[in-house]
């Protein structure tokens, strides 16, 4: 098993009447392969440069999974014939980043509670 990073576009207009089941919906197709999602995260959403699939904006996933590289070709390929993604890019991550990844984004939280707890003391 391999680790591997993603960046999915899916439809705004998708997103934002069911996030849920949109986000369900990817798994989905990432987990008929065989893949394991560690994360599946909301980035943001954004207005595109040109439309994709007549949609012109996209809410963006990050995540990060597991997956036999055999499976890529198959979950790049069920991307491309759903509805659900418009773009998709897969990216392999040696076990070693996704051990830095996990460490960077603890520390993110610790500063990002750490700055929380400031504003909140110098507003008192």
């Amino acid at each position: 098993m391999n680790t591997y990073e993603t960046t999915i576009l899916v439809p705004g207009t998708q997103a934002r009447a069911d996030y849920d089941g949109a986000v369900a919906a990817v798994r989905e197709i990432y987990e008929v392969e065989g893949a394991t999602f560690t994360e599946l995260d909301k980035w943001e959403e954004r207005k595109l440069a040109y439309p994709i699939k007549g949609e012109t904006n996209a809410t963006y996933l990050t995540g990060y999974f597991q997956s036999d590289s055999s499976a890529i070709v198959r979950i790049e390929r069920r991307a491309e014939l759903s509805d659900v993604i418009l773009r998709q890019l897969i990216i392999a991550r040696p076990g070693k980043d996704m051990d830095k990844i996990v460490e960077q984004r603890k520390l993110q939280v610790e500063r990002q509670a750490e700055r929380e707890r400031e504003r909140a003391e110098a507003v008192e």
